[in-house]
């Protein structure tokens, strides 16, 4: 780890990267070099300011900062990534984690967990909130990303059984995609040819093997693998 190690701020609110600006800068090995207010400034800026760590948002408007994270992690894939973000979720920050994330800090944590969050990342270690972790984390290890491609990260593909996403049934990755396109219980029942009941009892099903609580989890989810909506919050 350099000396001083240089950092970028990514996020779409003037007065949040000005406070952490503060907070980074006030330490006497982290110095912020760059500000962005969006996914395509910051790899914009990349291209011109040497930096050792890129501290992101993931919900800006356009271009989200899971898409950020593949695209740098194509690029320049030894940057240390540390996510700052206002969802607790651990679906979140299993996602972010397995894109390439080093460290994954939620905005309601302690500033301090954020500085901590940098050195793991600059160390090529992972960290998560405490907060997060209080939740329960999907996966309790991730895989240094120095040399993986995301794409061996991300875990998506299927396996030579044909089995799909999440080891969900093909039923129930219709329930998924039906119920984020908006549909009600018994509106998906009425498509699959099932009853409600059964829809409700595929739901909880989904819901234990993926690990999910919420119905944002459960949307955010969906569109990580491909199919469904962009959540609200991350991006047009």
């Amino acid at each position: 780890m350099p000396l001083e190690s240089k950092i970028i701020l990514v996020d779409d609110h003037a007065a949040v990267r000005a406070g952490y600006k503060r907070f980074i800068d006030s330490e006497h090995d982290l110095q912020v070099v760059g500000e962005a207010n969006n996914a395509e400034q910051a790899f914009a800026l990349l291209k011109t300011q040497a930096c050792d760590a890129l501290v992101l948002d993931i919900s800006m408007p356009g271009q989200s900062g899971l898409e950020l994270i593949k695209r740098v992690r194509l690029k320049w894939p030894r940057l240390a990534l540390v996510v700052l973000s206002m969802h607790d979720s651990p679906v979140v920050a299993t996602k972010a984690l397995e894109q390439g994330a080093r460290a994954y800090v939620t905005k309601s944590s302690e500033p301090d967990e954020l500085i901590q969050g940098i050195r793991m990342a600059l160390g090529e270690q992972t960290f998560v909130s405490s907060d997060v972790q209080s939740l329960g984390m999907i996966a309790p290890h991730f895989p240094q990303h120095s040399q993986d491609s995301p794409q061996d990260l991300a875990g998506e593909t299927t396996d030579s059984t044909g089995a799909t996403p999440g080891g969900l049934t093909p039923r129930e990755v219709d329930v998924v995609r039906l119920l984020v396109e908006g549909k009600t219980i018994d509106q998906v029942g009425l498509s699959l040819g099932i009853s409600g009941k059964t829809v409700s009892n595929n739901l909880s099903q989904i819901r234990q093997k993926l690990g999910v609580q919420t119905d944002f989890e459960l949307a955010f989810w969906a569109w990580s693998q491909g199919f469904g909506r962009k959540p609200p919050g991350f991006g047009e």
